[in-house]
């Protein structure tokens, strides 16, 4: 009798809690079934919820040149209106180009005024972009990375067009000559030597001082560390070196100057501000990288002190000839040994709906690899997918801003982008 009793309160106890769960009621009569029943999070939601999502933009981007400089309201509205964009597509993360050129986009003590404000390198355009960009980016939920350039100073020859406040013009006209050796010119520009440790510190300073005066949440470099493989850019570093007993090869000499750099910027950052995440995204040829930007990404992603994060430029279709975006991008998961290293996808939805001839021979009949991006208009979303299978990558970028966000997409990149929408 007893058992039966016992039996029946259970019995009597499960119906009141199906009952209850089955048509738990609000006030409008809609049963909220969910609001008991949770349905279990996939592990593809539980990826995406924690993924990076970022777009570069670039300081053509958020160029006010064309209004010299316009005044702050101006320059809040055109950044408040891309950051909208931004947000609700879904993306979480905006890295904003603040330092291209020996310039800046914020009131520095080392750097002019960019050129990209008001049309005249040096000139105040009275107000502070970059605490704009905080301020706007973090009203909108987005994380925000201050992306610079470390070495290129011109791409133009001529001294006399930079800013007289400008440190390579300084050093320039310095009449003792004694930093004659901190800057060189090539072809193609006029660029801070990498082997100068003046250089260094003086690009560390940089970066400190945005991390210092600034809530940014990270500073993010790109691929510019050596311009040139020419042996006379470094000649009289790299012979003092040797006469000082120096067993490096130049190859491996420039590497170590390019690792001094990144660990004393990383050091330098972290001593500020520990949370602030230190990023580099480096060209997406690994060897490349290593011969002739003298980047070790491999050392970068395998120790400690170096990076948060790499986000190699994959700029690469999946039929690529040379460097196909599948096995490019497992090349680089490889690298990653280091459990505090994330890794993020660099993605080039620039290319949609245009010849990519670097990808391969030309063919009749426009087939191949060289014409993948017009043929195809799901290649960034099937990237995407494919990356988010892939350990460790934990995330991806877009370049740029104009090319996912702009108000002149053309109708391949139209077509790329709602492929994209469907799975954000």
């Amino acid at each position: 009798m007893k058992r039966l009793s016992a039996c029946l309160i259970v019995f009597l106890m499960l119906c009141c809690f199906l009952t209850s769960c089955e048509m738990h009621t609000e006030g409008n009569g809609e049963s909220t079934e969910a609001s008991v029943f949770q349905e279990p999070v996939s592990d593809q939601t539980a990826q995406t919820q924690e993924e990076m999502r970022a777009v570069w933009i670039t300081y053509y981007e958020i160029s006010m040149k064309a209004q010299k400089g316009g005044d702050q309201e101006s320059f809040s509205k055109k950044v408040d209106e891309m950051f909208s964009r931004v947000q609700k597509a879904g993306f979480n993360t905006v890295i904003v180009q603040v330092r291209p050129y020996s310039d800046a986009f914020y009131p520095s003590k080392i750097f002019p005024w960019s050129t990209y404000l008001t049309g005249t390198q040096g000139q105040d355009p009275g107000y502070d972009p970059l605490a704009i960009l905080v301020e706007r980016a973090h009203a909108h939920q987005l994380s925000i990375h201050a992306w610079f350039n470390p070495y290129r100073v011109s791409y133009n020859t001529d001294f006399s067009l930079l800013s007289k406040d400008n440190p390579a013009r300084k050093w320039k006209e310095d009449a003792d000559k004694s930093n004659d050796q901190w800057i060189f010119v090539l072809d193609n520009g006029i660029y801070y030597n990498p082997a100068a440790p003046e250089v260094q510190r003086m690009i560390i300073d940089g970066v400190r001082e945005i991390v210092e005066n600034y809530e940014v949440d990270g500073v993010h470099m790109d691929d510019y560390f050596y311009p040139s493989t020419d042996e006379k850019i470094d000649q009289a570093q790299y012979d003092a070196y040797v006469k000082s007993g120096g067993q490096y090869s130049r190859a491996a000499w420039r590497r170590e100057n390019v690792n001094t750099f990144v660990s004393g910027l990383y050091a330098a950052v972290k001593a500020i501000r520990p949370e602030v995440l230190v990023g580099i995204s480096p060209a997406g040829d690994i060897e490349k990288n290593r011969e002739q930007l003298y980047a070790d990404a491999a050392r970068w992603g395998e120790e400690e002190g170096y990076v948060d994060y790499l986000m190699p430029q994959l700029y690469y279709g999946f039929e690529n000839s040379a460097s196909p975006f599948e096995e490019t991008a497992r090349q680089w998961a490889e690298l990653i040994r280091c459990d505090s290293v994330k890794l993020y996808a660099g993605l080039a939805i620039y290319k949609s709906g245009k010849e990519d001839p670097y990808a391969g021979p030309e063919s009749e009949g426009k087939q191949g690899p060289r014409y993948e991006w017009i043929n195809n208009c799901n290649i960034i979303s099937r990237q995407v997918n494919w990356v988010r299978k892939t350990e460790p990558y934990t995330g991806f970028a877009l370049y740029s801003y104009q090319y996912a966000f702009g108000d002149s997409l053309s109708k391949s990149l139209q077509k790329e982008w709602n492929s994209l929408k469907n799975i954000l």
